[in-house]
């Protein structure tokens, strides 16, 4: 059977077996679903030889919902991912259709404060500035894995444990596990968490790659008018570098710190002006036994250091990003919002423009600036769209180039049923 008829035979499946469920008094059944389509203008390389390039992406998803008792559910999710005009008027076969989501969850389990929820699915911690899933993406982010939540009236307790990696070896373990606890305490307005990554395998090294202990804070409150939202993280551990025979372990030690806030103005336009900072370390390579550069690992990365996503990874001399930003009604359905970034790095780099053989090292980086728009057409229908630019500091841009600036731009229809 090949993989679109697998696909065709278990969407039948579980729309025939939800169709008979619903038929019953005992379960529940319920749907949900998206469809997505963003055209996108892309001129973001500061590279004078390459030209721009204009894309349409579109995702489809469909969720389902089954209730057999009023402390069981299940949630499955269907997604199909694709960009338009890979197989536009062809007969070729471009299955991509996948399970996004699929778990359950069991409340009271074992006792009546005690929430089980395991599977696969999206995880959303905080603003998402450490673990997030990433729904800009035409894929997003999904775990597979388990979480035993505990909660009370003024605090919740999560604990949760993640497969990143299966590797199946019958020899010796070789996977990429996550295992952490989640704190949030409501009254206080803080979150505090704390979770291991360990990368078992040792294939070309001396010992596993990677061993990392996060620890962070994130408190996000709200002052009358005034918002505010702090949030910090700590790596330590071990990674691996280099290769065997002369692989070399680091001590990680790094750290990123965030923080915004606001104003929100009174009357209907709901007007507000933010200021903010993102800051990340970097290594500045002077002790050959330390790794101090942050690992933005998984965040969800277009929420934060600008839209044209040139710092979603995380470089080795780490990042400070400086913002400002507002947004605001300015008519009936009709939001707009602006950002301004200033990057520099957290530690010096070498010039890219600089040619020499030993080039000038430097903090700059340049300027983002992106606006935007949010219009809710209709009930379940939102268009939004956005405008952005890059203007590279000279030192960032490639050697040679009479272009600094970068460009982009989209439009996306979303439709939610």
């Amino acid at each position: 059977m090949s993989n679109r008829s697998k696909v065709t035979f278990v969407l039948v499946a579980i729309l025939m077996v939800a169709l008979a469920v619903s038929a019953t008094a005992e379960t529940k059944f319920s749907y949900d679903g998206q469809m997505r389509i963003r055209d996108e203008a892309d001129l973001k390389s500061t590279d004078s030889v390459r030209h721009g390039k204009l894309f349409s992406d579109m995702r489809t998803r469909l969720g389902l919902k089954f209730e057999p008792t009023e402390l069981v559910y299940a949630y499955i999710q269907f997604q199909d991912s694709r960009r338009l005009g890979s197989n536009s008027g062809g007969l070729g076969s471009t299955s991509n259709v996948d399970l996004h989501q699929a778990y359950f969850v069991v409340n009271e389990f074992i006792w009546k404060s005690l929430t089980f929820k395991g599977g696969r699915f999206e995880l959303n911690y905080g603003n998402q500035r450490v673990f997030g899933a990433v729904g800009w993406h035409n894929i997003g982010r999904s775990w597979e894995g388990g979480l035993l939540s505990y909660a009370k009236n003024d605090f919740q307790i999560d604990f949760f444990g993640l497969k990143k990696m299966e590797m199946d070896d019958t020899g010796y373990n070789r996977d990429f596990d996550i295992g952490g606890i989640y704190a949030k305490f409501k009254k206080a307005k803080i979150d505090l968490y704390v979770f291991g990554e360990v990368n078992a395998d040792t294939t070309g090294y001396t010992q596993e790659k990677l061993q990392r202990a996060n620890l962070g804070a994130y408190y996000a409150n709200t002052f009358d008018a005034i918002d505010v939202t702090v949030q910090s993280l700590f790596q330590v551990g071990e990674v691996a570098r280099d290769t065997l025979p002369d692989s070399l372990i680091l001590d990680i030690s790094a750290f990123m710190f965030a923080a915004e806030v606001g104003y929100k103005f009174e009357g209907e336009s709901k007007t507000r002006f933010a200021l903010g900072v993102d800051y990340t370390s970097g290594d500045d390579g002077t002790d050959s036994t330390k790794y101090k550069a942050f690992t933005n690992a998984y965040y969800t990365g277009h929420k934060f250091r600008g839209y044209m996503d040139y710092f979603v990874a995380s470089p080795t001399h780490g990042l400070i990003d400086l913002m400002l930003r507002g947004s605001g009604t300015v008519a009936p359905k009709w939001v707009v919002k602006g950002d301004i970034h200033y990057f520099k790095a957290a530690e010096e780099y070498a010039s890219k423009s600089d040619t020499a053989a030993i080039p000038e090292m430097t903090t700059n980086i340049g300027i983002e600036v992106d606006l935007g728009f949010v219009h809710k057409a209709s009930k379940g229908v939102s268009i939004i769209g956005g405008l952005s630019f890059f203007v590279a500091d000279e030192h960032f841009a490639t050697a040679g180039d009479d272009r600094n600036t970068g460009v982009w731009s989209y439009l996306m229809t979303v439709v939610n049923f």
